[in-house]
């Protein structure tokens, strides 16, 4: 079944999306699927006013279940998303890590330190499965929910290797993805936290090929010989211009969107394993291009101009290979939205249990839930002109219809879409662009509850 085809009915979705949880006790995943469905359709609200009493217990009593672990809850998703990724040529696994933070819930126990270690909270580190063009979100190939734990005083750089840190938590992501299929290709991107040789090997040895934004002026050599010695971010610099192009910037921090002129160019390097690596002397140099792409000529006013230096392992030796992996690298914006679907659409920080365990099971199921709020907004550019039942109901459909005054025959999925952005404050005037997932969360809000209002008020016409 295809990622958009279960993503229309709240209830055959949850179905669908963890039905086949092991959970210890069917009636569990019963109740889990219950649970989701009920969420889905109101992702944004208390818990106290998407459940009754009796299913407000048994939700409780579900992220009580030491069996509800985020891996159980979230397993037959993962499952759906890398079967779908095996559909597919090309998917960027976009990997980050986000802080969820429960500093004002005072009553949490478990938390562990996040920001400037003041704050409590968690790290949430996302796998997420993305096909490119059209822009497809597929869904998390892989979750992990970790409480920092302060490093010892005085630990050194190779002590440090050996231990589970927050480094090793892009390396654990590859690997769960699994090996891609004859065919296809899958491609790592990440930001500058994963700038580490470890990374770059393991996602060689999974058979993926990776793209990371240069956090390190680490020493390269420009030949297999090793017989020239450069530093990889002065070098990136050197190197002249292959071409022009442009880059859209996204609006972020009340800072507003724009398209950058930028230039691009890209050399191969080979990597040596760094200082403090294990075994360092039987590690292989890893083979890779570094790619520079920058504004030589910023606007007037423009503080923080276009720089990205990125490695990767794939050849980038064109200027059409670069263009594709500046798009490449620009998909992985989608995970910051992603990360605010999560926070802003789904209230993660805003939820209330006491201990981490239970709030780990709640936070597993918000973060699919996230998946599909997001899978409806990327409808827009991967099946527009699609009939809209692709992703709504058939009820969702005759409402909308009712609230555009569609009088036509054929009710599209953008028609659709556009229409529920239009409930959360999109005006959707003709240079307004496509809407953003915040009006689309708050009017599929207002749906739901145009929807409840209706069925309240033939229950009440037929008493």
């Amino acid at each position: 079944m295809e990622v958009m085809e279960v993503i229309a009915d709240p209830e055959k979705w949850a179905e669908q999306t963890f039905g086949k949880a092991d959970l210890g006790d069917k009636r569990r995943a019963r109740r889990l699927v219950s649970a989701a469905a009920k969420i889905a359709a109101h992702p944004e609200i208390s818990f106290t006013q998407v459940f009754d009493w009796n299913e407000l217990r048994g939700f409780y009593r579900l992220c009580d279940q030491t069996q509800a672990t985020l891996a159980a809850v979230q397993e037959p998703h993962w499952q759906q998303t890398r079967a779908a990724m095996r559909k597919h040529p090309l998917v960027l696994i976009v990997h980050d890590t986000t802080e969820l933070d429960f500093s004002s819930h005072r009553h949490l126990t478990g938390a562990g330190q996040i920001g400037n270690e003041n704050g409590k909270g968690f790290l949430q580190h996302n796998s997420l499965a993305i096909v490119p063009k059209p822009q497809q979100v597929l869904g998390l190939a892989y979750q992990q929910l970790i409480t920092r734990q302060p490093a010892p005083v005085g630990e050194n750089t190779t002590k440090r290797k050996q231990w589970n840190r927050e480094s090793q938590l892009w390396q654990f992501g590859f690997r769960a993805a699994g090996h891609p299929p004859t065919g296809c290709t899958w491609v790592d991107v990440c930001d500058r936290g994963s700038d580490d040789y470890e990374a770059m090997r393991t996602s060689s040895e999974t058979g993926h090929d990776f793209l990371i934004r240069v956090a390190q002026n680490r020493i390269v050599f420009l030949s297999a010989d090793a017989d020239e010695k450069v530093y990889l971010l002065d070098y990136a610099r050197s190197l002249k211009s292959m071409g022009s192009d442009e880059v859209e910037i996204p609006g972020r921090g009340g800072r507003a969107g724009r398209k950058a002129v930028v230039q691009m160019a890209s050399a191969p390097v080979w990597l040596p394993p760094p200082s403090g690596t294990r075994q360092r002397s039987s590690q292989p140099v890893i083979v890779a291009w570094v790619i520079r792409i920058w504004e030589a000529d910023p606007p007037a006013g423009i503080d923080e101009p276009v720089e990205w230096v990125l490695i990767s392992s794939m050849r980038s030796q064109t200027l059409e290979e670069l263009k594709e992996r500046r798009d490449w690298y620009c998909c992985r914006w989608l995970i910051e939205v992603y990360h605010n679907i999560e926070k802003n659409g789904c209230s993660e920080e805003d939820r209330r249990f006491e201990t981490a365990d239970r709030m780990a099971t709640c936070l597993a199921i918000l973060a699919v839930v996230a998946v599909r709020v997001f899978q409806l907004r990327c409808a827009l550019d991967h099946q527009p002109e699609q009939p809209a039942e692709q992703v709504a109901t058939a009820q969702e459909i005759k409402v909308m219809r009712a609230f555009l005054k569609h009088k036509g025959k054929q009710f599209t999925v953008k028609e659709f879409v556009r229409g529920v952005a239009k409930l959360g404050g999109f005006l959707g005037r003709k240079n307004d662009g496509d809407p953003g997932v915040r009006a689309l969360w708050q009017g599929y809000q207002r749906l739901q509850d145009m929807l409840q209002g209706i069925l309240l008020l033939a229950s009440v016409d037929s008493a």
